[in-house]
């Protein structure tokens, strides 16, 4: 034989909240959203963001690309840190 639930001891406001407030930003959300091709635009961006970049296709050309690039970036600090004590 189960006993019976005891009765909640939480006041009404916790037991039965208020619905949420809608806040600013969920206010401009939902005019940005109201606009005539936003759901279009919406649905363009996340393909965008789902497509396979270059450094996933190709991730050793990639690496290697940024060797070089990377090297000759520092080759040109050097370059312009020996030109300025140079001229010391």
């Amino acid at each position: 034989m189960r006993t019976p639930r005891a009765p909640s001891t939480l006041p009404e406001w916790m037991l039965n909240p208020p619905p949420p407030r809608r806040t600013v930003g969920v206010r401009i959300g939902q005019a940005v959203r109201a606009l005539p091709g936003a759901e279009r635009l919406r649905r363009r961006w996340h393909r965008w963001q789902l497509r396979e970049r270059l450094y996933q296709r190709y991730p050793n050309a990639v690496k290697i690309l940024a060797m070089v690039i990377s090297w000759f970036v520092i080759m040109i600090l050097v370059s312009i840190a020996y030109a300025l004590y140079a001229q010391v």
